[in-house]
Protein backbone atom coordinates (compact mmCIF):
# COMPACT_ATOMS: atom_id res chain seq x y z
CA UNK A 1 0.00 0.00 0.00
CA UNK A 2 1.53 3.36 -1.01
CA UNK A 3 1.58 6.02 1.56
CA UNK A 4 -0.65 8.64 2.10
CA UNK A 5 0.03 12.33 1.50
CA UNK A 6 1.19 14.51 3.94
CA UNK A 7 -1.20 16.94 5.65
CA UNK A 8 -0.49 20.44 6.10
CA UNK A 9 -2.63 22.73 8.32
CA UNK A 10 -6.15 23.91 6.40
CA UNK A 11 -5.14 27.19 4.07
CA UNK A 12 -1.19 26.87 5.15
CA UNK A 13 1.11 29.08 2.12
CA UNK A 14 4.87 27.68 2.05
CA UNK A 15 7.03 30.47 2.09
CA UNK A 16 10.95 29.57 1.80
CA UNK A 17 13.03 30.79 4.18
CA UNK A 18 15.33 34.24 2.94
CA UNK A 19 18.44 33.45 4.29
CA UNK A 20 18.39 30.17 2.19
CA UNK A 21 20.33 30.03 -1.37
CA UNK A 22 18.61 29.30 -4.61
CA UNK A 23 21.14 28.40 -7.24
CA UNK A 24 21.66 27.00 -10.56
CA UNK A 25 25.12 24.67 -10.35
CA UNK A 26 26.14 23.11 -13.54
CA UNK A 27 22.87 21.59 -15.36
CA UNK A 28 20.91 21.46 -11.78
CA UNK A 29 19.21 23.46 -8.94
CA UNK A 30 20.78 23.47 -5.42
CA UNK A 31 20.32 24.77 -1.93
CA UNK A 32 22.13 25.98 0.40
CA UNK A 33 20.83 26.37 4.07
CA UNK A 34 23.43 28.59 5.84
CA UNK A 35 22.41 27.43 9.24
CA UNK A 36 22.50 24.22 9.12
CA UNK A 37 26.01 24.60 6.52
CA UNK A 38 24.33 21.87 3.90
CA UNK A 39 23.63 21.48 0.01
CA UNK A 40 20.36 20.28 -0.88
CA UNK A 41 20.18 19.25 -4.54
CA UNK A 42 16.81 19.51 -6.55
CA UNK A 43 15.67 18.07 -9.36
CA UNK A 44 13.67 20.54 -11.59
CA UNK A 45 10.12 19.68 -10.28
CA UNK A 46 11.48 20.74 -6.73
CA UNK A 47 13.28 23.62 -7.84
CA UNK A 48 10.25 24.69 -9.68
CA UNK A 49 8.37 24.31 -6.59
CA UNK A 50 10.58 25.78 -4.33
CA UNK A 51 10.53 29.08 -6.73
CA UNK A 52 6.90 29.06 -5.75
CA UNK A 53 7.32 28.92 -2.43
CA UNK A 54 6.85 32.29 -2.09
CA UNK A 55 3.74 32.87 0.47
CA UNK A 56 1.10 33.49 -1.74
CA UNK A 57 -0.17 30.09 -2.69
CA UNK A 58 -1.55 27.14 -0.53
CA UNK A 59 -0.57 23.53 -0.95
CA UNK A 60 -3.12 22.71 -3.19
CA UNK A 61 -2.36 26.07 -5.59
CA UNK A 62 1.19 24.89 -5.97
CA UNK A 63 0.74 21.19 -6.89
CA UNK A 64 -2.20 23.05 -9.52
CA UNK A 65 0.85 25.55 -10.89
CA UNK A 66 3.47 22.33 -10.70
CA UNK A 67 1.04 20.21 -12.66
CA UNK A 68 0.30 22.89 -15.38
CA UNK A 69 4.12 22.99 -15.92
CA UNK A 70 4.98 19.54 -16.01
CA UNK A 71 1.65 17.42 -16.68
CA UNK A 72 1.24 14.33 -16.05
CA UNK A 73 5.05 13.85 -15.33
CA UNK A 74 4.28 14.54 -11.69
CA UNK A 75 2.92 11.71 -9.47
CA UNK A 76 0.24 12.04 -7.09
CA UNK A 77 2.14 13.01 -3.95
CA UNK A 78 4.93 14.40 -5.35
CA UNK A 79 4.40 18.38 -4.25
CA UNK A 80 2.77 16.98 -0.92
CA UNK A 81 5.97 14.64 -0.42
CA UNK A 82 8.75 17.46 -1.59
CA UNK A 83 7.18 20.15 0.74
CA UNK A 84 7.43 17.86 3.74
CA UNK A 85 10.90 17.44 2.69
CA UNK A 86 11.80 21.07 2.53
CA UNK A 87 10.30 21.31 5.65
CA UNK A 88 11.79 18.24 7.42
CA UNK A 89 15.22 19.97 6.50
CA UNK A 90 14.18 23.34 7.56
CA UNK A 91 14.33 25.00 4.45
CA UNK A 92 10.75 26.79 4.57
CA UNK A 93 9.07 28.91 6.91
CA UNK A 94 7.10 26.56 9.78
CA UNK A 95 3.45 26.28 8.95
Amino acid sequence: MPPSPTSFPPGWRPKVRDDVAFRLAGEGWVLFDPLSQRIHVLDVVDALLWSYCTGESDVPGLDEEVRRAFGAAVDEPGVSEALQRFLDAGLLEAP
